[in-house]
């Protein structure tokens, strides 16, 4: 079983145990607040480490000579954070 087919089920299994609790309205907003936040947290993690790898990149470029970044240049940085961001984390 592939890792997306394994999250996806235990996704799926989470969203049938929540379905079965007896939860307010004010409950669920509760819940959903906080996962709302966490992915949100997730997201300016990424944008971090985006924007870092670029500052990197463009010192790099000045001490090589060049002043600008290409927009490819941008681009792959910020699919390198992405991805970098989904690798498993090793211990």
């Amino acid at each position: 079983m592939n890792t997306a087919t394994y999250n996806s089920s235990m996704v799926n299994n989470l969203w049938n145990v929540i379905q079965g609790l007896s939860l307010s309205s004010t409950d669920q907003r509760w819940l959903a607040n906080r996962l709302f936040e966490s992915a949100k947290a997730d997201d300016n993690e990424i944008l971090a480490q985006a924007r870092k790898a670029i500052e990197e990149m463009r010192q790099q470029s000045e001490e090589n000579g060049n002043s600008e970044m290409t927009l490819d240049e941008i681009n792959a940085e910020i699919r390198a954070a992405r991805l970098a961001r989904k690798q498993p984390v090793q211990q």
